[in-house]
C-alpha cells in the first residue's frame, strides 16, 4: 500500500511548476463544488419544505433545471471558445450569485405562488450559470496543463471535485441542517453557495488566460475573424470523431442514471424510510471518499486493462449495486447483527454506496480528459459541452420520472406501513429501485451488444491511452 501511495504521488511532482491559473482553475472547481454538491444533497427537500412544492413538482423542477443546465451547455460550448475563458468564469459565477443569493433570502420575504414562481425563475437563472462551469473549467484545466504533466492535471481536477463533494456533505449539508434544523438549515446551505461563489470570482479575476502551458497549443490570431458560436456548433456535429463519440456516451445514459439519484430520490428515500434527520451530508459523502482513496490505491492497476473491458466490468458492478435496494428488505434481516427494519435498511443503503462506488472507480476514469484530448485546440469547450448530450436526454427523464415514483413508492409515511406489514414488494420503495435497476443494466448490455461499432473509436482512443489515466465521467449537474 505504501508503495501503490508513494508511485500516485509521485506523479503530482509533475505539477511542481504548475502556474498559478491551474490552481486558479482547481480553485474555483473547488469552491463551486461546495456550493453545487452541498445545495444538490439538499434541493427535493427544500423545494418541498421550504417552497412548498409537491413530491412531483419538486422532482419535476429538479429535472427541468438539469434539463436547462445541459441545453445551456451545448451553447455555452461554442460562446466560450468564442470570448475566452475568463469571460466566460464570470458571466457563469454572477449568474450564480445572484441565483444563490435569491434561494436563501426569497423564503425569508415571500411565500406561496409568488415564492414558488420566484424560485422556478431563479432555478432557470442557475441552470444557465451552472452550464458555464463544467466546459470551461475542463477547457482551462487543458490549457494550463502541457502535454505531460495533463493527465496528472486531470487527476487533480477529479481529487478537488470530490474533496468538494466529501466536505459539501458532512461538513456543510449536515452541519447547517443540525445546527440550524431542516428549514433554516436549507436557507443556511443556499446562502454558503452564494459565499462561495464570491470566493470563485476572486479566482477568475486573478487568472491571466493567455498563460498557456503548451506553446504548440495556443491559437494564433490571424486577422481573420473569429467563426460565430452557432458556426462552430454546427462544424463539431458534422465530425466524425464527434459523432462516434456521443454514440458511445449514449450507451452509458442507464447506468449513469444513477449518479442523479443521490440528489433527486436518496434524500426523501433516506428521511422517509430511516429518520427525518438522517445524515444526508455523511451518506452522500462516502462515495467520494472511496474514490479519493481508491484513486490511490487502484488507478496504476486499472491503467493495465482495456478501457473497453473496464467500462463495461465498471458499469455491470455500479449497475448490481441497485440491488441490494431492490431486495425485499425483511431478507436481510436474516442476517447476523441485523435486527430490525432500521439496521436492515441502512445495511441495504450503505452496500449500495459501496459497490457503486468500487464500479465508479472502474469505468468513470479517462472520459472528460479523452474528449479534451481529440478536441480540435479551437474548439476544446464545445468538444465539452457537447458531449453533455447523453445526459441531456437522461437527466430530465429521471426527474420527471423520478417525482412520480417517489410519490407513488417512497411517499411520506410509507415506513409506518412497512413495519405494519401492510405494504406488498409491488408497492414498496424496493420495487421502485427494482425499476432503476433495469434502467442501469441496459448500459453495459447496450455497449456490449454495440461492441463491433465502437470499436473503431476504441482503436483511436487507444493512441491517446498512454497518457491517459483519469478524469470526471460526470459533469456537475
Amino acid at each position: 500500500m505504501f508503495s501503490a501511495v508513494k508511485n500516485y504521488f509521485a506523479e503530482f511532482a509533475v505539477l511542481k511548476n504548475a502556474s498559478k491559473e491551474f490552481w486558479l482553475a482547481n480553485g474555483i472547481q473547488f469552491f463551486d463544488g461546495l456550493a453545487y454538491f452541498s445545495m444538490m444533497n439538499v434541493i427535493t427537500l427544500y423545494l418541498t419544505t421550504n417552497c412548498g412544492f409537491n413530491d412531483v413538482d419538486s422532482g419535476a423542477w429538479v429535472g427541468i433545471f438539469t434539463l436547462y443546465v445541459t441545453a445551456f451547455v451545448f451553447a455555452v460550448g461554442s460562446v466560450c471558445d468564442t470570448i475566452g475563458i475568463k469571460k466566460s468564469f464570470l458571466i457563469g459565477i454572477t449568474l450564480l450569485l445572484i441565483a444563490r443569493l435569491s434561494f436563501g433570502v426569497a423564503p425569508m420575504f415571500l411565500t406561496g405562488e409568488i415564492l414558488q414562481y420566484t424560485v422556478m425563475g431563479m432555478i432557470l437563472l442557475m441552470s444557465l450559470g451552472t452550464a458555464f462551469m463544467s466546459p470551461v473549467t475542463s477547457t482551462a484545466i487543458r490549457r494550463f496543463t502541457s502535454l505531460k504533466t495533463r493527465a496528472t492535471g486531470f487527476n487533480i481536477y477529479y481529487l478537488i471535485m470530490n474533496v468538494g463533494a466529501i466536505f459539501s456533505g458532512f461538513a456543510v449539508t449536515d452541519g447547517l441542517r443540525h445546527s440550524l434544523g431542516e428549514v433554516n438549515g436549507n436557507l443556511a446551505i443556499m446562502i454558503f453557495g452564494f459565499v462561495m461563489s464570491a470566493c470563485c470570482v476572486v479566482c477568475a479575476s486573478a487568472m491571466n488566460e493567455n498563460n498557456y502551458a503548451e506553446e504548440s497549443e495556443r491559437i494564433v490570431d490571424d486577422g481573420k475573424p473569429k467563426p460565430r458560436p452557432l458556426a462552430i456548433f454546427m462544424e463539431v456535429w458534422k465530425e466524425p470523431a464527434f459523432q462516434k463519440l456521443v454514440l458511445f456516451l449514449l450507451l452509458t445514459i442507464g447506468v449513469r442514471l444513477v449518479f442523479t439519484h443521490q440528489f433527486l430520490v436518496m434524500p426523501k428515500y433516506y428521511t422517509r424510510v430511516l429518520t427525518s434527520d438522517f445524515d444526508l451530508g455523511l451518506a452522500n459523502s462516502i462515495n467520494p471518499i472511496i474514490i479519493v482513496f481508491g484513486l490511490i490505491l487502484l488507478i496504476p492497476i486499472i491503467n493495465r486493462f482495456n478501457t473497453f473491458k473496464l467500462i463495461v466490468v465498471g458499469m455491470s458492478i455500479s449497475a448490481m449495486s441497485l440491488l441490494f435496494m431492490a431486495m425485499p428488505v425483511q431478507w436481510f434481516l436474516s442476517i447476523p447483527g441485523i435486527h430490525n427494519l432500521q439496521d436492515a435498511y441502512m445495511f441495504a443503503i450503505f452496500a449500495q454506496i459501496l459497490v457503486f462506488a468500487f464500479g465508479e472507480l472502474i469505468f468513470s476514469p479517462r472520459f472528460t480528459e479523452y474528449i479534451a484530448n481529440v478536441a480540435p485546440k479551437e474548439k476544446v469547450a464545445s468538444y465539452m459541452s457537447l458531449s453533455a448530450l447523453p445526459m441531456f436526454i437522461a437527466k430530465p427523464i429521471n426527474g420527471f420520472v423520478s417525482g412520480m415514483l417517489v410519490a407513488r413508492y417512497s411517499y411520506d409515511g410509507i415506513r409506518a406501513k412497512i413495519e405494519t406489514g401492510n405494504v406488498n414488494y409491488d408497492q414498496s420503495p424496493e420495487f421502485m429501485w427494482l425499476i432503476y435497476f433495469g434502467l442501469a443494466l441496459l448500459s453495459p448490455l447496450a455497449v456490449l451488444a454495440m461492441k463491433n461499432v465502437l470499436e473503431g473509436k476504441k482503436s483511436s482512443e487507444s493512441e491517446n491511452s498512454n497518457n491517459v489515466e483519469s478524469a470526471p465521467v460526470e459533469e456537475m449537474a
